[in-house]
């Protein structure tokens, strides 16, 4: 059935960035149980809000085909993998229990994981400022706050503007190097989906969606017929925020997407 917390909390020590303890309202739960759950608010209510607020920075209008064709693509990409993230994913579901792969429970009318979804979205983002003082213990955290500071993302998306009409950087730098830099790390940190316990009692229905997810839905799509990147994009714009953001860590720089395709 499908319940809200009110309270998840993970403590870390950022010295030895291993797991201390965790609880979720009033129950002490262990690793592997706190595992799935992380993993599962990831996809379900997380994730989904980077897919929401890209659709601000795409334009698919056909006066862009001329002026910058490259971004016009992006756009179009995106918005029709958002479409397939929120109308179609749930019609899988049939097919992965008839497989056995997740339970019959994911095929109730309430449809429980639209319902996350929807939640997730709700939720809103909340304020976060201080997501800078994880700078000197997270390389993604110090990674993102610089490439999204004034001098490298937005000083380009100002320098470039003309060429994105009716678009928000803000919900751009989402849609794009935010969202591509959350599936690699999550296909990065979790190299296993044996790792996430289906049989656990109280979360592994969470457990089965997350090792479908993992394996269907995380990694780069292989056989794409065009260019996604911002490294070797030829478009002004992203190859200048690529270069200053590979100055910063190339590993991450690599992967980020100019759209959603994955």
């Amino acid at each position: 059935n499908y319940q809200v917390a009110d309270l998840f909390a993970v403590d870390i020590d950022l010295d030895t960035k291993r797991f201390v303890k965790a609880k979720l309202d009033d129950i002490n739960i262990n690793a592997k149980e706190t595992m799935i759950l992380l993993w599962f608010n990831t996809i379900a209510a997380q994730h989904v809000k980077l897919h929401a607020m890209a659709n601000w920075g795409v334009n698919v209008d056909e006066a862009l085909a001329d002026v910058n064709p490259f971004f016009r693509q992006s756009s179009v990409v995106t918005v029709l993998y958002n479409y397939f993230g929120d109308t179609s994913f749930n019609g899988f579901f049939k097919t992965w229990v008839d497989e056995g792969l997740t339970s019959p429970g994911w095929l109730k009318p309430e449809k429980p994981f639209v319902q996350a979804l929807k939640h997730g979205i709700k939720e809103n983002v909340w304020q976060h400022a201080q997501i800078v003082d994880l700078t000197k213990h997270s390389e993604f955290v110090n990674f993102i706050v610089q490439v999204r500071a004034i001098a490298i993302f937005f000083a380009e998306f100002q320098k470039h503007k003309d060429l994105f009409p009716g678009t928000d950087g803000e919900a751009m730098f989402v849609g794009t190097i935010l969202h591509s830099l959350d599936h690699s790390l999550m296909d990065w940190n979790l190299k296993d989906p044996l790792w996430l316990d289906v049989d656990d009692p109280r979360f592994g229905k969470m457990a089965e969606l997350g090792r479908v997810v993992k394996v269907g839905f995380v990694s780069d799509i292989p056989g794409l017929y065009f260019h996604k990147r911002y490294k070797g994009s030829g478009h002004p714009f992203y190859e200048a925020v690529y270069r200053k953001a590979a100055k910063i860590n190339k590993k991450f720089a690599d992967v980020m997407d100019t759209c959603i395709i994955k």
